[in-house]
């Protein structure tokens, strides 16, 4: 029998790794380098909500936008691979990984998906909550689903969305805009409000925005059959 992978410690992340093999992992990219920063306010929360469900086998990090390589190294580490991508002595582990970004992080995460499929490394599920000036672009083949929110009230003039590089292999949940009722929808069904209501910084803070990236998060979980994963308290926006 081979001898367990040593574990690996690293300075921004407490979770113990390499993970076993079923675990899901969920790493959050916040704007900047500052945890203290109001607008990633809302990210950490929704870890912190996610931690506190215990649910067996899941794992929540976050990590600020300049220590995504240390980030990319505590996924492979994760997974039981070395810094070239190549099982360890004792195996790769099978795991579920789940990211998610806010401001600068959003587009973080894309990177991080690309560079974790040189690896042969996939993504269940992506998220991006993207400022105004970033929305839209290509999403990688390794990615399973995927879902985008633009914090631009004046998104009416450019309707950029996210795309998948390979239609075949992901799928689009959802490209979300703030719509005249006060609401999130898919760009298909919003209606551009006459009046910004917020400053564009400030709707990366709506709570309802937050809602549905929950809600994409905890249906993700309950598709996986994790025991205890609750069904997301709102309806998941149907596919596109």
């Amino acid at each position: 029998m081979a001898a367990p992978a040593p574990a690996q410690h690293f300075k921004h992340f407490s979770t113990p790794t390499p993970l076993p093999s079923g675990s899901t992992l969920i790493l959050g990219f916040l704007s900047g380098n500052d945890r203290g920063r109001e607008e990633n306010r809302p990210a950490i929360q929704l870890a912190q909500r996610l931690r506190a469900l215990e649910l067996p086998g899941v794992y929540v990090e976050t990590a600020g936008s300049a220590q995504r390589g240390e980030a990319l190294k505590f996924i492979q580490a994760a997974a039981a691979r070395d810094p070239a991508g190549h099982c360890l002595p004792q195996g790769c582990r099978d795991i579920r990984i789940i990211l998610y970004g806010n401001g600068d992080g959003a587009a973080g995460v894309v990177k991080a998906a690309r560079e974790l499929k040189t690896f042969a490394l996939p993504i269940a599920l992506l998220l991006r909550v993207d400022p105004p000036g970033a929305c839209g672009g290509l999403i990688p083949s390794s990615v399973a689903r995927a879902a985008e929110a633009c914090c631009d009230d004046r998104w009416a003039r450019h309707r950029q969305q996210i795309r998948a590089e390979d239609p075949a292999r992901t799928q689009i949940l959802a490209n979300l805009r703030y719509s005249s009722e006060g609401r999130w929808r898919n760009i298909s069904e919003a209606t551009p409000p006459p009046e910004p209501r917020f400053k564009d910084s400030h709707l990366g803070l709506d709570p309802l925005l937050w809602n549905h990236v929950e809600d994409f998060i905890l249906d993700e979980l309950h598709r996986a059959g994790i025991p205890g994963a609750p069904a997301p308290p709102h309806p998941v926006t149907p596919p596109l």
